[in-house]
């Protein structure tokens, strides 16, 4: 079990900060908006109603225990700056941090933010390749160059099998699971003999140029 410390509960705050205890993670929250702290009491480890910016409330709060600390304040640099060096002074381990521009991503950086995310900038490149693509259910961008996608098998693999494909070689990717619809399983070990079926659904990471190309293959 793994623990978090999540500043800011704007939408993404709170579900972050849910999905990790629904994970079985120890998360506390803190924000100095009572309504939104009392939305997730009730769900996660610890809710404090407090100043994030104050450091007498984060030493109170006991935030060096916690693995990870993630900080949610889209739009406000100046505060997600001087938390970051707050939190690495009082000697967090981790710290993850949102951005909103490559701008606040670069100045992150150099104050020494573990990691940074894009909310915004990721979920809009996930809908736009899932809409794009009718035959992409789902999208994950793993690095700059390498994307994680689940799409409909593409219709020059049926009936062959993965040995046959020679997937690794011929294609550049590689298969993480099948949804085998018709049997309501997901496989995620296939075997290298297992013929595709129509109506199979595939996990598989490569570069972004190949899963889009097997994207179109319909």
């Amino acid at each position: 079990m793994k623990s978090f410390v999540v500043f800011g509960l704007d939408a993404f705050g709170q579900t972050l900060a849910v999905s990790l205890e629904q994970s079985g993670h120890q998360v506390m929250v803190i924000d100095p908006d009572d309504d939104a702290v009392r939305k997730v009491a009730d769900i996660t480890t610890d809710a404090i109603i407090g100043d994030p910016m104050s450091e007498s409330v984060l030493r109170k709060a006991g935030v060096t225990a916690y693995d990870t600390a993630v900080i949610s304040f889209p739009g406000e640099i100046n505060n997600t700056i001087l938390l970051t060096m707050m939190l690495k002074d009082m000697g967090v381990k981790r710290v993850v941090a949102r951005a909103c521009s490559e701008l606040e991503c670069r100045v992150l950086e150099k104050i020494g933010v573990d990691r940074i995310v894009f909310p915004e900038r990721d979920m809009g490149e996930k809908l736009a390749h899932t809409l794009d693509k009718q035959d992409v259910f789902d999208y994950l961008r793993y690095s700059e160059d390498y994307s994680i996608v689940e799409i409909k098998v593409p219709a020059s693999w049926v009936g062959k099998t993965i040995i046959e494909l020679n997937v690794r070689r011929k294609y550049g990717v590689n298969i993480i699971a099948i949804n085998e619809e018709g049997k309501g399983k997901i496989n995620i070990s296939p075997a290298p003999d297992r013929a595709f079926l129509d109506e199979d659904v595939i996990t598989l990471i490569g570069s972004n140029k190949t899963v889009n190309k097997l994207a179109g293959e319909r």
